[in-house]
């Protein structure tokens, strides 16, 4: 096996690690925006539950106001783990091309060294039946 066919396989199996990799990391961040999603909702009925409507409406409101304020603080934490991953899948993205371009280099100079030795066995078949005409 040539040295460039060589290069190609490993650049393959590169290719496909770091695309796992992207994934893995673009996968996390669905999972972090649906938690963002869950903290707003609980938001949202906190909020809604804030009404006068209820007799014992004095009773929870310290209570509530405590879950806002958690809910608060893992919104942050959430939105910092967020702009976290999708600098990685940012970083990870710009590997990956810088990687395809030396895939491509390394496949087309593969196609060359083939295209060489297909001429070159041809040349060499066609200068056998030459040698063997002449004797």
């Amino acid at each position: 096996m040539s040295e460039n066919r060589s290069k190609l396989q490993r650049l393959e199996r590169l290719m496909k690690v770091q695309g796992q990799k992207r994934l893995l990391e673009e996968w996390r961040l669905g999972h972090l925006r649906k938690e963002r999603d869950e903290i707003d909702r609980s938001d949202a009925e906190l909020l809604a539950s804030l009404g006068t409507g209820s007799q014992l409406h004095g009773l929870f409101v310290g209570a509530k106001v405590r879950n806002l304020r958690r809910n608060e603080a893992a919104r942050r934490t959430n939105l910092a783990h967020q702009s976290e991953i999708e600098k990685k899948i940012q970083s990870a993205r710009r590997s990956e091309k810088g990687v395809e371009k030396i895939r491509d280099e390394a496949r087309r100079s593969t196609v060359v060294e083939d295209e060489a030795k297909e001429l070159e066995v041809g040349v060499d078949g066609f200068l056998a039946r030459r040698r063997t005409s002449f004797e």
